[in-house]
């Protein structure tokens, strides 16, 4: 029998047989409930005594649950979901830190290591987010890379790093992410990937490209022109400026920057970025590509800041204003990412609060805790799409049990009533939303993560409550 909850905290959380063992799959489910409820991955905190504790560390220790399977789960519904979409695959990198429960790990595990101090205790993860680019909506992960250094390895320079092929380099992950999103998502109607300035990597813009993938990378240095004596920024900067926008900045939680209404100037022209040296001879010489820049106005710059600047580097054609201020506005989803590392860690579920003993546990820990983070950011993004259906989120059987439930969290009038279009995804979000204890009324302000947070916890308890009454024991062995 297919495990319809597992697949309700995310797109494809887990599918039937990924650990070969029923009785697995269940704890598995049962876990995944406890994080909802307890608004936690920590197992002490969400575990209800000694006994479920135990057998919670025990089911991420077992050797039939693996990083590999619960990945390629994650993978596997996204492919439905993509189905003729133009999508946007952003990744990123994040490091999980787990130096203050060094006490209860081992140094010489093989699944932890030194991370970006090269000092503390964790590991890296990086993952491909799909998002629809018309609907801006997260539909899931064509990719996900899980991965520790190691300690007393030879640093950078006795490697002799910067000769190494790119595809021993841990930059690598971010070509292989291209590579493996295109693998996953052939029936897509186009894949657009976008990345950060650590990305910019001569060797990315001549391998991914085709007639189905486009890149956007932010730059992150002033590359030279092939057949020019101008670098690239200056190619920029003397470009005519094609058009402002305005855009609110928000102030600096260290007070580096002011919140301000700015305004920015855009510019745009075709380049040919010349292939640096030291690179492969099997790449070409040079690449084309459309350079952007969106820089704020002197104007809006207050006396003694930088202005705020982004110069992105694409494939996709851009010849007019409004083809920039499109790739612009698919640069800038990349926030849903930083959404998702965020509600994953110390804003949300705190996982690198949790006290596993083991770097294979907390790994486990990790990927199932990041897809339960993509759920509730799922229902906050889509608390108004009513274009969006619920079954992007939710499964048939719980589209059956959000009908049922909804006529006693709406009131009399108007106001206090669901009136959404039936089965959207802002049907849905409404529903858990006011399982969460939203008033749905105009005084009251939008409803957030903590809020759809709760109202999960209180579906998923109805949905596990139906789960075990339907679901048959599994023989002891």
């Amino acid at each position: 029998m297919q495990l319809e909850l597992f697949k309700s905290v995310g797109p494809s959380f887990f599918k039937q047989g990924v650990f070969g063992d029923k009785r697995l799959e269940k704890r598995g489910l049962q876990l995944v409930n406890s994080m909802l409820q307890g608004n936690t991955v920590v197992l002490n905190q969400l575990s209800n005594g000694q006994a479920e504790l135990k057998a919670y560390s025990s089911l991420l220790r077992n050797r039939k649950v693996n990083p590999e399977d619960i990945i390629g789960s994650a993978i596997s519904r996204c492919k439905d979901l993509v189905v003729g979409r133009h999508v946007l695959v952003i990744n990123d990198t994040t490091q999980l830190n787990f130096e203050r429960h060094c006490n209860y790990l081992d140094r010489h595990d093989e699944h932890l290591g030194p991370i970006g101090n090269n000092k503390d205790l964790g590991f890296f993860l990086h993952p491909g987010l799909v998002l629809d680019a018309d609907q801006g909506l997260g539909l899931g992960f064509s990719y996900v890379k899980i991965w520790n250094r190691q300690y007393n390895s030879p640093d950078r320079y006795a490697r002799n790093y910067q000769r190494l092929p790119i595809e021993k380099k841990e930059s690598y992950r971010w070509i292989e992410c291209g590579i493996a999103s295109k693998q996953h998502l052939k029936r897509a109607g186009h894949i657009t990937i976008i990345a950060d300035r650590e990305s910019d990597i001569y060797a990315e813009f001549v391998i991914l490209p085709d007639e189905g993938t486009d890149l956007i990378i932010r730059s992150s240095q002033d590359r030279s022109l092939y057949g020019s004596d101008k670098r690239l920024y200056q190619e920029l900067s003397e470009s005519k400026c094609c058009g402002v926008y305005p855009l609110e900045i928000r102030a600096n939680k260290k007070g580096k920057r002011k919140g301000r209404s700015s305004t920015m100037e855009v510019r745009f022209t075709p380049v040919k970025i010349q292939k640096p040296k030291g690179q492969s001879k099997s790449l070409a010489d040079y690449v084309s590509l459309y350079a952007i820049e969106a820089k704020e106005s002197s104007l809006t710059t207050p006396l003694g800041e930088n202005p705020i600047c982004w110069r992105l580097l694409t494939t996709h054609p851009v010849t007019n204003l409004k083809q920039a201020q499109k790739i612009i506005t698919w640069y800038a989803m990349r926030w849903q990412i930083e959404l998702l590392f965020g509600t994953l860690k110390s804003s949300g579920l705190c996982i690198e609060a949790s006290e596993l003993e083991t770097g294979k546990g907390l790994k486990n820990l990790c990927l199932i805790a990041m897809q339960v983070a993509l759920k509730i950011n799922q229902l906050t993004q889509g608390r108004e799409r009513e274009d969006v259906g619920a079954d992007t989120v939710f499964t048939k059987k719980e589209i059956v049990v959000l009908k049922a439930i909804q006529p006693q969290y709406e009131g009399r009038t108007d106001r206090q009533k669901n009136l959404y279009k039936p089965e959207s995804l802002a049907w849905s979000a409404w529903i858990i939303a006011r399982m969460g204890g939203w008033k749905s009324d105009l005084l009251q302000s939008k409803p957030g993560n903590k809020t759809m947070k709760i109202g999960l916890d209180k579906f998923n308890n109805i949905c596990l409550g139906w789960y075990l009454k339907n679901t048959p024991t599994p023989e002891t062995s």
